[in-house]
């Protein structure tokens, strides 16, 4: 299993020149999207506790046309009720863009997202990569672990303490089981507290009208054929750090990638490294 380290924000953070945003109507939303660059396309899709801005370090690949959008009820995109899925939003995005075929990056959700998309498109997957991604319809031996502090944000959901939400959510998923969130660069606190909010604040809205995926991903990934790439932060939750071995072994003859100093938002805490893989990967396929 591979480990890449990186410490802090990217010392040659790039300055994209030619980044388009636009609205995209997708039923009843629309859909802020951002693209940068010409080349082969690269397609992002972010996690459930962040929107696009996740990939501010990826954005502008060179050599590539790097896409991203945020999702119904993140950052830009408003929450409009009504079914949807991320998948179906991924391909409208490509189809607005005039895409035909893109490498997907996701990251957490975005990742399940990816995978969806790769069964439900396949001749317009070039490839995957796989960010602290755990399939649909899977679990580890024995279940997954608990977490107190997860008990603790569903209570506060349901009470609308959403600053305690995003605090708890601040500690599990970017500082990471058991490393304190004053290890964290405070800037990228900030900023996740920023992203966090919105989806925090909308996520009991949005649930019951998320279309899922029949069978569930898990049970369909022989069908998956493009190559991949699996990635997981070392500070990550353990049970991720599995799942990443475990999509490295059925979908991939790569090791996963493990990356220092980072947990869930390894594009964000640790660029040079996360890109350093991602290039890697880019360039082998």
């Amino acid at each position: 299993m591979p480990i890449l380290s990186g410490l802090g924000a990217s010392a040659t953070r790039r300055i994209v020149q030619s980044m388009t945003t636009d609205l995209v109507r997708v039923d009843n939303c629309d859909i802020h999207l951002e693209a940068a660059g010409e080349g082969p396309a690269v397609l992002f899709i972010h996690a459930g506790v962040a929107d696009s801005r996740m990939w501010r370090d990826q954005m502008g690949l060179p050599g590539h046309r790097t896409i991203t959008f945020d999702q119904r009820g993140f950052g830009k995109t408003q929450w409009v009720p009504g079914s949807y899925s991320n998948r179906g939003d991924a391909l409208a995005i490509l189809d607005h863009l005039d895409v035909d075929t893109a490498v997907v990056v996701g990251c957490s959700n975005g990742g399940e997202a990816a995978m969806q998309l790769a069964l439900v498109a396949p001749d317009r997957v070039l490839g995957l990569v796989l960010v602290g991604t755990a399939p649909g319809g899977w679990e580890p031996d024995g279940g997954w672990a608990d977490d107190p502090l997860w008990d603790q944000a569903v209570a506060a959901s349901k009470t609308g303490d959403m600053d305690r939400v995003v605090d708890l959510d601040a500690q599990m998923w970017l500082a990471g089981p058991g490393r304190a969130l004053e290890e964290v660069d405070t800037g990228l606190v900030d900023l996740f507290r920023i992203m966090d909010r919105v989806p925090a604040a909308t996520e009991s809205e949005r649930e019951p009208y998320v279309e899922t995926l029949e069978p569930p991903t898990n049970e369909q990934l022989d069908a998956i054929a493009q190559p991949t790439l699996a990635v997981v932060g070392e500070h990550d939750y353990p049970d991720l750090v599995i799942a990443a071995s475990y999509l490295a072994q059925r979908l991939s003859d790569r090791a996963p990638v493990v990356l220092n100093h980072t947990a869930h938002l390894p594009s964000l805490e640790v660029p040079d490294a996360f890109n350093n893989a991602l290039t890697g990967f880019l360039t082998s396929i």
